[in-house]
C-alpha cells in the first residue's frame, strides 16, 4: 500500500505543478480584454481576476466526472492500470503545457487533458487486452466512445460559434456606439451595461450555481423557481445604478463591465478549467480510498466505482484556487501568453508577431474580392452610414506604453459573449475549450471592429492560422506523447513513474532557464525607442547607443570568424553567427518602431528623422555582410576543408586587426560625437581598401598560376570582398554622425550670428 501511497503523493505533486503551468497558459483567456483596453491598472486587473478564481473554484465539481469517466470507461481497468492512465497523463501535461508557455502561445488545457486520456487510457486498455489474448477490436469497450465524440465535437464547434458570436455582436455593439463613446455612451451606456451585468449573472450564478459546493439544494430549487423575476429586478437595479452613478460620479459605464466581466470570466474559467488541472489527480485520490478499504490485490480491485457520482471536497477545490491566484500573481510566462492574443486582436498597425504566409494571404486575397462584390448589392445610403458608424476619430497623442490595444466596447464584448458561452457549457458539464472560446471571440471581434486592415490582415490571419495549427498539433502530440508514456509506465511501473517525473522535472528546469534569458534579452531589445522622445539629445543618445553596439558586435564577429577559421574551431563561429543574427532580427523588429519614433520626433528636425532611417538601412547592410562572412567561414570549417595555408593566414590576421582598430576609433568617436580626427578616419579608411585591393589583386595572380584550389579561392576572396564593403558602411555611418553634428552646429551659430548682426 505504500507503494501506491507514494504514486498518489506523486500524482497531487504534479497536479500543483499543472496547475501553475496551466494558469500560466490560461491567464491569457480572462485578462487579456482588460489589459488590452487598459481598463485600469494592472494591479487591480489582478485583484479582481484572482476573486473570480477563488470563487469559480467552488463550482467545479460537476466537471471532475470528465475525469472519471467522460473520456474512458473505469470498468475496463484494474487500480493498478488505472494509476498509470493518470501517471501518464499528469506527466505528459506539464510537459506538453509549459513548452506552448514558453513559446508564447495559447493552447487548450481542455484539448490537452481530453487527448491525454484518450491516448493514455487507449494504449493501457489495448496493453491489457492484448495480455488477455484479445485484439484490437476491444477499443470500444475502453474508451466511452459517444461521450468522447460529444466532448471533441463541443470542443472543436466552439471555434466556429465563438467567432461568428463574437462578430455578429460587437459588429451590432459598433453600429449603436460607433468609436464615438463619450457622446453614445451617455444614451445608451446605463442600458448596455445594466443588460450585460444580468447576462453575466444569470448565466454564472443562475447557471452555474449548480455545481457549487457552497449552495444547499433548496436554495438552488428557490433560484431555479424565481429565475425570471431575478432577471427583471437585476437589469432595472442595475440599469438605475450605472446611471446614477454616471451623473453623480461621472463614472464610464464600460469600465465597470469590463471589470465585472474580467471577474465572471475567472469564474467561469476555473469552474470550467479546474478538471484539466486536478481532476486526474482527484480521481487517483478516489481510486486510491475505494481500493485501500476493500483488501483486494491492485491488480484484481475493478473501478468501476469510478462511474459513480461523488463530490469533490471544498477543501481541494478551495486550495486549488488559492494556487491558482498565486500563479497569477508570480508567474510571468503568462503575460508572455497574453501578449499573443493581445497583438493579434489590437487596433492599430503595429510591429507584427508573425510573418504572412500563402494561406493567409489566400484568405485576405479572397475576402477583398467578395466584399467589392457584396457592394454592388448592398444600398449606396446604408453602405456610407455603415462607413460613417465605423469611421475612427483621430487620436490624440499617448504614450505608446499607455496606449490601448483597443476600446473598451469591444473588450466589453469580448468578455460577455466568452463568459455566457463558457458558463453555459460548464453548466451542462461540458469542458469547452475557455481558450478556444476566448481566442476566437477575441478574433471575431477585432474581425468586426475592422482591426484586421489591408496592412495588417495577412499578417493577424496568420497569426490565426499559427495558434488554431498549435491546438490540432496539441491534440495530436497530447495523444500519443500520453500513450507512449502509459507504454513506459506499463512495461516499467514503479522506476518508470519516477524516470518520468525526473525527466519532467528536468524539462520544467531547463524550460524556466531558456525563458527568463529569453525575456532578459527581449527586455534589452524593447528598452530602444520605447521611449516618448522629449528632446533632441535623447535621440541621439538613443541612435549612437545602438550604432555602437551594432558596430562592436560586428567587429567581434569579424575577427571571431577569421580566427576560428584558421584555428578550425566550428563551435566558435556557430556561437558568433547566433550573435550576428539575432542582432540582425532585433534589427528587423525596430522596423516598424524607426517610423513610429520617426513619427514622435520634434516637428521639423529632418536631420534627426534622416539620421535614424538612413543608419537603420547601413546597419542591415552591415549585419548582412559580417553574417555572409561568418557563414563562408563557417561551411568551410564545417565540411573539413583545409584551413588557409601561412602566407593566406598572416594576411588575413593582418587585415581582421586592423579592421578592429578601425572600427573601434569609430566606435569611440561616435559615441563621444567627437570628429575632430576625421581627415585621419578618411585616410585610414582608403589605405584600408587599397590594402584590401592589393591582396584582392595577388589573389587573382595566384588562381591564375593555379596555385589556390576553386574552394579556397572563393573564400578567400569572399573574405576580402566582405571585409571590404564593412570598411565602407562602417565609413559612411561615422560620416553620417559626421555630418548630423556639423548641421547641428552651423544651425545653433546661426541665430548667434544674427544677433550680433
Amino acid at each position: 500500500m505504500e507503494g501506491y501511497q507514494i504514486l498518489v503523493f506523486v500524482l497531487f505533486s504534479l497536479a500543483i505543478v499543472d496547475l501553475v503551468v496551466g494558469v500560466s497558459n490560461d491567464a491569457v483567456n480572462f485578462l487579456n480584454s482588460a489589459i488590452g483596453s487598459r481598463v485600469a491598472p494592472f494591479r487591480t486587473i489582478l485583484i479582481i481576476a484572482s476573486l473570480g478564481v477563488i470563487m469559480g473554484s467552488t463550482f467545479s465539481s460537476g466537471m471532475m466526472e470528465v475525469a472519471r469517466q467522460g473520456i474512458f470507461n473505469p470498468a475496463y481497468f484494474t487500480f493498478d492500470k488505472i494509476m498509470i492512465i493518470f501517471l501518464s497523463v499528469m506527466i505528459t501535461d506539464i510537459i506538453l503545457l509549459d513548452f506552448y508557455n514558453t513559446l508564447g502561445l495559447p493552447t487548450s488545457t481542455t484539448v490537452s487533458l481530453v487527448f491525454e486520456l484518450l491516448g493514455g487510457a487507449l494504449i493501457t486498455g489495448l496493453l491489457i487486452a492484448y495480455e488477455n489474448g484479445d485484439g484490437v477490436s476491444k477499443w470500444r469497450e475502453i474508451i466511452n466512445y459517444s461521450s468522447a465524440i460529444t466532448i471533441i465535437s463541443g470542443i472543436f464547434l466552439s471555434v466556429l460559434i465563438s467567432f461568428v458570436v463574437g462578430a455578429i455582436i460587437q459588429h451590432i455593439s459598433r453600429i449603436i456606439f460607433t468609436f464615438n463613446l463619450e457622446k453614445n455612451l451617455k444614451r445608451y451606456g446605463a442600458m448596455f451595461s445594466g443588460l450585460a451585468i444580468t447576462t453575466i449573472i444569470y448565466f454564472l450564478l443562475i447557471k452555474g450555481v449548480k455545481g457549487s459546493t457552497l449552495v444547499s439544494d433548496s436554495q438552488i430549487k428557490w433560484i431555479m423557481s424565481n429565475t425570471f423575476l431575478i432577471l427583471i429586478i437585476s437589469i432595472v437595479f442595475w440599469s438605475i445604478v450605472i446611471q446614477s452613478l454616471m451623473w453623480w460620479r461621472k463614472i464610464n459605464p464600460l469600465k465597470v463591465v469590463v471589470l465585472l466581466g474580467t471577474f465572471s470570466l475567472a469564474m467561469a474559467f476555473a469552474g470550467n478549467d479546474l478538471v484539466n488541472f486536478i481532476g486526474v489527480s482527484v480521481a487517483g485520490l478516489m481510486s486510491f480510498q475505494s481500493w485501500a478499504g476493500s483488501g483486494v490485490s491492485p491488480s484484481e480491485f475493478n473501478m468501476a466505482g469510478l462511474a459513480q457520482k461523488v463530490a469533490t471536497p471544498s477543501t481541494i477545490l478551495l486550495g486549488s484556487g488559492i494556487i491558482m491566484v498565486i500563479t497569477l500573481w508570480t508567474n510571468a510566462k503568462s503575460r508572455k501568453v497574453t501578449e499573443t492574443e493581445v497583438s493579434l486582436s489590437r487596433q492599430d498597425e503595429g510591429d507584427e508577431k508573425f510573418r504572412s504566409n500563402y494561406i493567409s494571404r489566400g484568405l485576405v486575397g479572397m475576402s477583398i474580392f467578395i466584399g467589392k462584390s457584396v457592394q454592388y448589392f448592398v444600398p449606396e445610403k446604408w453602405s456610407q452610414y455603415l462607413t460613417d458608424r465605423f469611421s475612427k476619430a483621430k487620436d490624440e497623442v499617448v504614450v505608446d506604453s499607455e496606449k490601448p490595444s483597443f476600446d473598451l466596447i469591444r473588450a466589453s464584448v469580448n468578455l460577455l459573449v466568452s463568459s455566457v458561452l463558457i458558463a453555459y457549457a460548464t453548466s451542462q458539464k461540458l469542458p469547452l475549450s475557455t481558450t478556444f472560446v476566448t481566442f476566437m471571440v477575441a478574433m471575431g471581434t477585432s474581425f468586426a471592429d475592422q482591426a484586421w486592415g489591408r496592412e495588417s490582415a495577412v499578417y493577424r490571419v496568420a497569426g490565426v492560422i499559427n495558434v488554431i495549427a498549435g491546438w490540432l498539433t496539441t491534440a495530436l502530440v497530447a495523444f500519443t506523447t500520453c500513450g507512449f508514456f502509459a507504454f513506459i509506465l506499463f512495461k516499467t511501473g514503479f522506476p518508470g513513474v519516477i524516470a518520468l517525473t525526473v525527466v519532467a522535472i528536468f524539462l520544467l528546469i531547463r524550460s524556466h532557464i531558456v525563458f527568463k534569458r529569453k525575456t532578459s534579452e527581449e527586455e534589452i531589445n524593447n528598452q530602444f525607442l520605447a521611449a516618448d522622445v522629449f528632446d533632441i539629445q535623447q535621440v541621439i543618445e538613443e541612435s549612437k547607443s545602438n550604432t555602437v553596439k551594432s558596430l562592436k558586435t560586428v567587429s567581434k564577429v569579424g575577427s571571431l570568424s577569421i580566427k576560428s577559421l584558421i584555428n578550425e574551431n566550428s563551435k566558435a563561429l556557430v556561437k558568433s553567427k547566433n550573435e550576428i543574427q539575432k542582432l540582425k532580427l532585433q534589427n528587423e523588429k525596430l522596423h516598424n518602431k524607426i517610423i513610429k519614433y520617426v513619427r514622435k520626433m520634434e516637428k521639423g528636425n529632418v536631420a534627426a528623422g534622416r539620421l535614424y532611417i538612413l543608419v537603420f538601412d547601413l546597419t542591415q547592410d552591415l549585419y548582412q555582410s559580417a553574417l555572409l562572412l561568418n557563414e563562408s567561414s563557417a561551411n568551410h570549417v564545417v565540411n573539413h576543408h583545409s584551413p588557409p595555408k601561412k602566407k593566406y593566414a598572416s594576411m588575413l590576421q593582418e587585415i581582421d586587426k586592423d579592421l578592429g582598430d578601425f572600427i573601434d576609433d569609430i566606435s569611440s568617436a561616435i559615441s563621444k560625437l567627437n570628429f575632430e580626427k576625421s581627415e585621419s578616419i578618411d585616410s585610414r579608411k582608403e589605405k584600408l581598401l587599397l590594402h584590401i585591393n592589393k591582396k584582392l589583386d595577388e589573389q587573382i595572380l595566384d588562381i591564375q598560376k593555379d596555385e589556390l584550389g576553386n574552394r579556397m579561392a572563393l573564400l578567400q576572396t569572399r573574405i576580402l570582398l566582405e571585409t571590404k564593403d564593412i570598411i565602407t558602411l562602417v565609413h559612411r555611418i561615422y560620416q553620417l554622425y559626421h555630418d548630423f553634428v556639423r548641421q547641428s552646429q552651423t544651425q545653433r551659430e546661426k541665430p548667434q550670428s544674427t544677433h550680433t548682426e
